[in-house]
């Protein structure tokens, strides 16, 4: 029995994602879009207006076409199959950026288990990886006494 689950956390930290969390557990797979048969679904319906923040402003000059829509419907996939292996796919046109270098196809993440990864999906679709390790409590213990 595993004494800790192993998982992937995803926060968002810049563009229309900013404050929302996932993750992905140890074994699964995840893709991240605008479709509907995304496992973490980006949509413009949770988007308040069609303007940026003052206080964060997105690159260029548009508002949430231009650069919600740099994310594709299914845009990258992240393959968690143990411990020591994750692969992250890209599926889009736009690009998936991990610390600012393009993934070409699919490739292997290497260096999680270290420290935080920053993913770009885009233009400003930005993303915190973590490493995350949550023991697991173990069942309480019962015991049965017969009285004599």
């Amino acid at each position: 029995m595993a004494s800790e689950i192993l998982s992937i956390r995803l926060t968002g930290i810049a563009g229309y994602s900013r404050g929302k969390e996932f993750s992905i557990e140890e074994g699964g797979t995840a893709v991240i879009g605008r479709s509907r048969e995304c496992n973490f679904r980006l949509d413009s319906k949770e988007v308040p207006d069609d303007k940026p923040s003052e206080k964060k402003p997105f690159r260029g000059g548009g508002g949430k076409k231009e650069h919600l829509l740099t994310v594709s419907g299914k845009h990258v996939k992240i393959e968690f199959p143990d411990a020591k292996t994750i692969f992250i796919q890209d599926l889009s046109k736009h690009g998936t950026f991990l610390n600012g270098r393009k993934v070409e196809g699919r490739d292997q993440i290497l260096g999680l288990h270290k420290g935080p990864i920053e993913m770009r999906l885009g233009t400003n679709e930005t993303f915190r990886l973590e490493f995350v390790r949550t023991p697991v409590k173990a069942p309480p213990k019962i015991s049965v006494k017969r009285r004599a």
